[in-house]
């Protein structure tokens, strides 16, 4: 749903992306963070507005190396498109992503 493009879909995923970005299964964990990017390019103020950003951030310590690694791609994508840093490595995440490093394959 959220490759749609259409903005007036954006307003109705919100709340359903939230739930996914907190939600126990771990494919529903990486594919809402891909969609965050995706909905990012439509409305950037209105998912800013709701904390996406954060909770993607939040991704970041998950104990699942596909679930940080979708996290990164998602905020790498959201940065290319965005006049302003969206992550700055800090060395708390600098050890978070060095140990999903150590736990992931190709």
């Amino acid at each position: 749903m959220g490759c749609i493009g259409v903005d007036k879909i954006t307003e109705y995923l919100c709340d359903p992306l939230q739930r996914c970005l907190k939600h126990d299964d771990l494919y529903v964990h990486k594919t809402a963070a891909i969609c965050v990017a995706k909905l990012y390019d439509i409305n950037a103020g209105l998912l800013e507005g709701r904390g996406f950003l954060e909770a993607l951030k939040d991704l970041i310590s998950d104990n699942n190396p596909m679930v940080v690694a979708n996290a990164v791609a998602a905020l790498a994508e959201i940065q290319e498109n965005s006049s302003r840093p969206i992550l700055e490595i800090a060395s708390h995440t600098l050890s978070k992503l060095l140990t999903a490093l150590n736990e992931c394959t190709e």
